[in-house]
C-alpha cells in the first residue's frame, strides 16, 4: 500500500518546465531563427554582387587581352582618341558607346547586362607605348562601374 504523505509529495514535486519557461524558450528560438534568416538573405545578396563584379572584371580583362592580340599584328596608333575603337578591314573605327554584352561576353543578345567601353591612347612622350582603359558598367542595386587600365608596348 502507498503511503498517503508520499503520494502527496509526489504530486507537489516541482520537476519539469512551467508554461512561462516553455514560452520564453520558444520566443528565444524564434528570434534566433529570424536572425539567421535575415543574415542568409544578406549573404545571398552579397554573393550575387560579388559574382557580378567578378564577371565584369573578367570581361574587362578579356577586352584588354583582345587588344593585346590585335597589337601583335596592327599598330595601335590609328586607334588613338577613338571611342571604343575596333579594327575593320585594317582601319581603326570608333564604336561610339562601346558594346552591351552578357555574362559570357556575347554581344547584343537578350539579357545582356554589361556595358563595355574602352580607349586606346598614345603616350606622346614614349615611342610605341599606349594606355588602354576598359570601363564596365552594370546594374546591381544601382549603377556599378569598374575600370581596368594597362599599358601596351609595340
Amino acid at each position: 500500500m502507498i503511503n498517503k504523505s508520499k503520494f502527496v509529495s509526489l504530486l507537489r514535486n516541482e520537476q519539469g518546465f512551467t508554461l512561462i519557461e516553455a514560452l520564453m524558450a520558444m520566443v528565444i528560438l524564434v528570434v534566433g531563427i529570424f536572425a539567421v534568416m535575415g543574415t542568409t538573405g544578406t549573404v545571398m545578396d552579397k554573393n550575387e554582387n560579388s559574382r557580378k563584379s567578378s564577371i565584369a572584371m573578367t570581361l574587362a580583362q578579356d577586352k584588354i587581352e583582345s587588344i593585346k592580340g590585335v597589337s601583335q599584328a596592327w599598330l595601335l596608333d590609328g586607334a588613338d582618341g577613338l571611342d571604343s575603337p575596333g579594327l575593320v578591314g585594317g582601319v581603326w573605327t570608333a564604336d561610339a558607346g562601346g558594346e552591351t554584352i552578357d555574362a559570357e561576353g556575347n554581344a547584343a543578345v537578350a539579357g545582356s547586362t554589361y556595358d563595355r567601353s574602352w580607349t586606346i591612347t598614345d603616350i606622346a612622350t614614349e615611342n610605341f607605348l599606349f594606355d588602354v582603359s576598359v570601363t564596365m558598367t552594370w546594374q546591381d542595386n544601382g549603377t556599378k562601374t569598374l575600370q581596368l587600365n594597362t599599358q601596351i608596348t609595340q
